[in-house]
Formats: C-alpha cells, structure tokens, sequence
C-alpha cells in the first residue's frame, strides 16, 4: 500500500513538472491562418470587425401602414417555415416597404442566407447591427451578430480612396463614388474589376484579387496623358543595309587600289626600259611603241573611280548607320501591372 502512494505521488509531481511546459508550448504555436494572398490591394487585416451601432431607429411609419407590413410580415414567415423563399423574401420586401423596421430586415437576411445570397444577407445584418440591439431585442441582435461573422468569413470588405478631384472609380462596372472620397463595400471574395476615368487622364482598369475574409484598401490616383507618353527607339530600316554599303566600300576601294598600283607598276617599268634603251643608244633614234602606256593609264584612271566610288560607299554607309535608329514617342497602354499606368495600389 504505501509503494502504491509512493508511485501515485511521483506521477502526480511528473505531471506538474510537464503542465507548464506544455503550456507554454502551446502559447508558442504560430498563427495557423494562412497569409492572404491578395493582387492589387493592400490587406490591412484578416479580422472582421462587427459594425456597431450608429444610428438610433425611430418608428415613424403610420399605424394603418404598420398593421398592412405586419399581415404581410406574418405571411412571409409562414412561407419561410414552409421554405419557399423566394415568396418569402418578396412579402418581406413589400412589408419592408411598407414599414423599414430592423426586425424585418433581419429576417431578410436570414432568407437571403438560406438562398446562398452571402453578400446581399450580410448587408442586411450589417443595417440590423447599425441599429443595436433594442429594436430586434438582444438574442436576434447576438444571432446577427453570429450570421454576420460567418458570412463576412466568405466576403471581403474593400476600402477605396480616391483625393483627384473628378475622377470616376467604377468596382465591377457599377459607379461606386465621384473623387474626392473614402468609401468601403463588401464583396465577394475574388477577382474584381476597378476602373477609373476623368477627361485629360488616362484611364484605369485593373484586376484585383480578395481573399475571403479580409479588409484591404486600394488607392487610385490617375495620370495625366502627357504622363503616359514613352519613348522608345526604333529601326528605320534594317542594319543590313548600312553593313552591305560598307563591305561594298571595303571591295571597291580594294580593288581600285590594287588597279592604281598595277598601272604605276607598269609605267614604271616601261620608264625603266626607256632608260636602259638610253644608256646604251645615246642619243640615237629608237623604236617604242607608245600604245603600251594605254594599257596601264587605262587601269590606274578605273583605279581611281573605283576608290572615288568606295570613299562614296563607306560615307553613305555610315549616314545609313548613324540613321538607321529613331527616338519616337509611344502612348503606354494600360494595365494594372506595368509601371502603375494610373496609380492604383
């Protein structure tokens, strides 16, 4: 008996040895929630926050119109028990507009839920939760509050800010606010389309990615068209041109070259025989046909225009290289990711 004491107590104080260390192991552990992987946007966080309230709800609808919403009202929620909801989304919406009571867009959220209508049922728990709690009393409230947080956790809420004055910003093709401003709305987590315009600018249209269940904001700040004009360097005409001229040139002048120097070679020759002739006749009559010196004057004189027509190759050659590239200006296109056409991050 005592050895079984014995053993229990030393169990007892290896497990309060080993509690703390698992603790504290536990507090370690990183964040399991993944990164979101956002494009075109910057997250400023991953948590959704509860809207709270805002306003405060006054019943100004008269009685005669309160009693018609209501009739309407309880035939909606017998159709939502029988789960035909789009019938009772529709008698909703008629009592909604008969009498705007908190209480009925609850339940117009509630229905849009179970339609698989996320961003239109969380905008209805968002008014609700604007309103606080005394007009749907407190359990509705919570329950908002709930439905609210699960939905968002498939949405995105998206901040724009926007300070040039006239520009237009456009999310999915609707017209969300005229600049100046700062303005948030949820969507659907996903790709979007953000564009913008103004006269005098270049417009933007870009594709932004949300991660589901995050806030992110997007400034957009566009440019004028003058800031959009590039430069770049383009080819008149091929370089194959300007390297034929100057191989061309290489050729003729070689050749009239060699030409040049073949003719005097042989003047020169002929000058020396006469000389020898000279030496050894003195000053008696020889014969020497003068049709010899035609031959090499021919060659040196084509020599010449062959060089003259070289010198005139390799200069066009070179106007033709020097030439050959143009700086022209270019009006960039648009897109999201080059160069920021029209600021939007």
């Amino acid at each position: 008996m005592h050895a079984r004491i014995t053993i229990l107590l030393g169990l007892f104080c290896w497990f309060g040895q080993i509690a703390p260390v698992a603790a504290q192991e536990k507090l370690d552990l990183p964040d399991a929630k993944p990164k979101a992987n956002a494009q075109g946007v910057t997250v400023v966080t991953q948590n959704i926050v509860l809207p709270t309230q805002t306003q405060n709800y006054e019943d100004v609808t008269p009685k005669a119109e309160a009693e018609k919403a209501r009739v309407l009202f309880t035939e909606a929620n017998a159709k939502f028990e029988d789960r035909q909801l789009p019938e009772a989304l529709e008698l909703y919406q008629q009592a909604y507009a008969m009498w705007p009571h908190p209480r009925i867009l609850f339940n117009m959220g509630v229905t849009m839920a179970m339609m698989s209508r996320p961003l239109e049922a969380a905008n209805m728990f968002k008014i609700v939760l604007e309103y606080g709690p005394d007009p749907v009393e407190m359990h509705r409230y919570k329950e908002a509050q709930e439905k609210y947080l699960e939905l968002m956790g498939t949405l995105s809420v998206l901040t724009m800010k926007c300070t040039q004055e006239g520009t237009k910003i456009y999310v999915d093709g609707g017209l969300l606010a005229m600049c100046p401003f700062q303005k948030s709305v949820t969507l659907t987590g996903g790709r979007h389309l953000v564009t913008a315009n103004q006269d005098g600018y270049i417009p933007l249209s870009e594709d932004i990615f949300l991660p589901p269940g995050v806030v992110a904001e997007k400034s957009v700040q566009l440019n004028k068209f003058e800031q959009g004009i590039r430069y770049k360097t383009v080819e008149r005409y091929s370089l194959k041109w300007p390297i034929i001229g100057a191989v061309a040139a290489a050729v003729l002048m070689g050749s009239g070259g060699y030409m040049v120097y073949s003719g005097r070679t042989q003047i020169d020759e002929l000058q020396a025989e006469i000389e020898g002739i000279v030496a050894v006749e003195g000053t008696k009559p020889f014969e020497f046909d003068p049709s010899r010196e035609d031959k090499p004057v021919l060659m040196q004189n084509i020599g010449s225009g062959l060089i003259s027509v070289g010198v005139t190759s390799l200069v066009t050659a070179a106007v033709l290289y020097f030439y050959q590239k143009k700086t022209v200006p270019v009006t960039i296109s648009i897109s999201g990711t080059e160069d920021r056409k029209a600021k939007g991050n």
